[in-house]
């Protein structure tokens, strides 16, 4: 683990990890603690890709059975360098998100949970067109 960081209200754990064997290049996980209710939560990630330019990845989050609520994530492009993330909050479902944020964010998923919290948020959005997107890029 390269590095952890915590919300301020300390509901949130973001642990940064560096390449090894089974995720080339970084990868981040986020844990809440302390999710009511079996909305999807969000996260906003921003970064610097090796090239300079700034990359934005949602990072979705559900309450699950046992244990805190987690997601696991590639960074594409990651630098190792700076990163930001918004405090988790619900989804709305007249999120309107860009698709091609949408794309790389649902592609970032390294786990099963991660996957099955964008199913949950596709389930919540009103906008067909994002809907789609979701499902195109779960496959």
């Amino acid at each position: 683990m390269l590095l952890e960081a915590s919300s301020p209200d300390g509901t949130a754990r973001f642990l940064v990890r560096g390449p090894r064997d089974s995720v080339p290049g970084y990868s981040l996980e986020l844990v809440v603690h302390g999710i009511e209710g079996a909305a999807p939560l969000v996260t906003t990630v921003r970064y610097a890709d090796v090239a300079g330019s700034d990359r934005v990845l949602l990072v979705p989050v559900v309450r699950r059975r046992f244990g805190p609520a987690a997601s696991y994530v590639r960074l594409p492009g990651y630098a190792g360098e700076e990163w930001t993330a918004s405090m988790t909050a619900p989804v709305a479902p007249d999120s309107t998100w860009d698709a091609a944020t949408v794309t790389l964010s649902v592609g970032a998923s390294l786990n099963d949970a991660t996957r099955d919290a964008w199913r949950q948020v596709r389930e919540l959005i009103v906008d067909d067109g994002l809907r789609r997107v979701i499902d195109q890029a779960l496959r």
